[in-house]
């Protein structure tokens, strides 16, 4: 005989258990906690969860980011009451900024009791709210038919706004916290049917027009999940009517005429050169740019036109020169414009493509001799990562590092660069590697390693994670951007030079961990790093905190110096 199904007795946890999966949330992480009592229980007794513990907060909230980032579907996080809260502030600005679809659940004491001297209470209603899209705030034991249909809704429509980023769930629960019941109350489930925004052919020609005039036409890519179709589309247009494709790693973009180390070719370039790049028209899609290189040049040399494509409202005026804001998908908009534009030239467009061309070569020329560094270590590691994997990169010289090389299209590319913090990076890589089959690398640094450390402390650790850590004792970003190493207590507060030992956390989480300190042993350690293990594995590669930053200025160095006939 089957059993019958329980679940809490308080109401609010019946209704968000049974509407989180009815809006397509499957997994919930639960940072454990007394007051979530009775939503822990009615998540468990379900059935229909994958529930994951992970007892740091901070942490916890970064893996639920990191799976909804593999789904693109709701993923939740739940925690107790009191300062619990605050410790998913960072992982819900990282989602808001990345639109991702992480749900919010804390629970919370009766409101009668909020600033009355009890313990882990604190004012929690509407706490994200400059970066979340929705904020429910539960009424505690709904008695009357109104109260349950406006908790009912309520919950709904937060649910319905994941569509554009992170939502908020604040349930009030009194004691007693621990009852259960088989007599659970159906919860009423509102969905919702939205149209596609179409481009209406005057003003489509408008544009057409504009693209026609402008002779030096850009699309720059930031951050974005790989498509096929936006491929496909901008290769069509660029045989037709050429243009630049600038796109990073974590564009996961790849078209025929792309340059995809920004980097190396603009900062590598002379005025003339550079004032001959300048583009009349730009076009950015995607999310972030990681390229302050980029940022600097198009705010000096600035196009005529700014086009920023999104289908959602926010403007990105990141140049300060937009002149429209385009509410359409990418794929559609150049499918569109395609059809109506004319033939250009192509001699702009290929003078800067063999430019890049010759800085490839100049590329590999110059790591064939470069000493053992942060970027030597870089080119090895990206040349032993699995086809069909996932790379992950930590801020802040990590993801900077990253951008110098071209990465084959079977490797995707992700970073949390929506506000770009160091934390909640190896979090978010554990929940994306929980979320999928296929092997996922992170390559991070040491300050955010133990940052973060915490990320383990989970009770599903997945086995297809490999965590590849550059140890130059600091902050090594501080080396390489302009500025702080001129500082007085540069050491102590910026770079924060230590001489903490790494296998310490290893061994704390009962992780195989790998160190090196040369070329060799690297090139050894990797033939091996991917092999099937029972969990997650640790490498460590030492390298020169004062070396590492000396040979990528001398890279660009020797990049400029190199002929342009290549």
């Amino acid at each position: 005989m089957q059993q019958q199904r329980k679940s809490s007795t308080k109401l609010n946890a019946q209704y968000v258990a049974q509407l989180l999966k009815k809006h397509g949330c499957k997994t919930v992480v639960i940072a454990p906690g007394s007051r979530n009592a009775p939503l822990l229980i009615s998540f468990v007794e379900d059935g229909s969860y994958r529930c994951i513990s992970v007892p740091d907060e901070r942490a916890a909230a970064f893996t639920a980011m990191g799976m909804s980032l593999a789904e693109r579907e709701p993923v939740a996080v739940l925690c107790s009451s009191g300062s619990a809260v605050v410790n998913f502030y960072p992982a819900v600005v990282e989602a808001f900024y990345q639109k991702l679809p992480l749900v919010v659940i804390t629970a919370d004491r009766p409101k009668e009791l909020i600033d009355q001297g009890v313990g882990q209470t604190m004012r929690q209603e509407n706490i994200f709210t400059q970066h979340i899209q929705y904020s429910a705030n539960l009424l505690r034991d709904p008695a009357d038919d109104m109260a349950k249909a406006y908790n009912q809704r309520i919950v709904n429509e937060a649910l319905l706004a994941t569509a554009k980023g992170p939502v908020h769930m604040n349930v009030p629960f009194d004691e007693p916290l621990y009852e259960t019941t088989t007599e659970i109350n159906e919860a009423r489930y509102i969905g919702e049917l939205k149209g596609e925004r179409v481009l209406r052919t005057p003003k489509l020609q408008q544009l057409a027009e504009v693209w026609k005039e402008s002779a030096k036409v850009w699309v720059l890519a930031g951050q974005l999940l790989p498509n096929s179709e936006l491929e496909d589309t901008l290769n069509r247009l660029n045989q037709k009517s050429p243009f630049l494709i600038f796109s990073e790693t974590l564009s996961n973009l790849h078209c025929g005429c792309n340059i995809h180390s920004i980097d190396r070719l603009i900062n590598t370039i002379g005025q003339e050169e550079k004032a001959h790049l300048q583009p009349d028209l730009l076009i950015s899609i995607g999310g972030e740019v990681v390229s302050k290189m980029v940022k600097k040049y198009l705010r000096t040399f600035s196009p005529r036109q700014h086009w920023y494509l999104d289908e959602r409202t926010e403007f990105r005026d990141t140049y300060g020169v937009l002149t429209q804001h385009i509410q359409v998908h990418p794929a559609l908009f150049f499918k569109k414009l395609a059809e109506k534009v004319e033939e250009k030239p192509a001699a702009w467009r290929d003078h800067f493509l063999a430019l890049d061309q010759s800085r490839m070569r100049a590329h590999r020329e110059y790591l064939e001799k470069a000493v053992f560094s942060d970027f030597v270590a870089f080119k090895h590691i990206l040349a032993q990562l699995p086809e069909d994997s996932i790379l992950h990169c930590a801020n802040s010289t990590a993801v900077r590092y990253a951008q110098l090389f071209d990465h084959p299209k079977e490797i995707l590319h992700f970073a949390n660069r929506g506000t770009s913090g160091i934390d909640g990076c190896t979090s978010t890589a554990v929940g994306h590697a929980m979320a999928t089959d296929k092997m996922l690398t992170l390559i991070t640094g040491d300050v955010a390693f133990l940052y973060d450390s915490n990320a383990f402390w989970n009770d599903q650790l997945p086995t297809n994670l490999r965590v590849v850590v550059l140890n130059n004792q600091g902050g090594n970003i501080f080396r390489i951007i302009e500025g702080p190493d001129d500082s007085a207590h540069f050491e102590a507060y910026q770079e924060t030079v230590h001489q903490h030992h790494l296998e310490g956390v290893a061994r704390t989480f009962a992780l195989p961990f790998v160190s090196v300190g040369n070329e060799r042993a690297l090139q050894d350690a990797l033939k091996t790093f991917y092999m099937p293990g029972d969990t997650p594995k640790i490498l460590e590669v030492c390298t020169s905190r004062k070396k590492s930053p000396q040979v990528l200025k001398e890279y660009f160095t020797f990049l400029r110096n190199e002929k342009k006939d290549g």
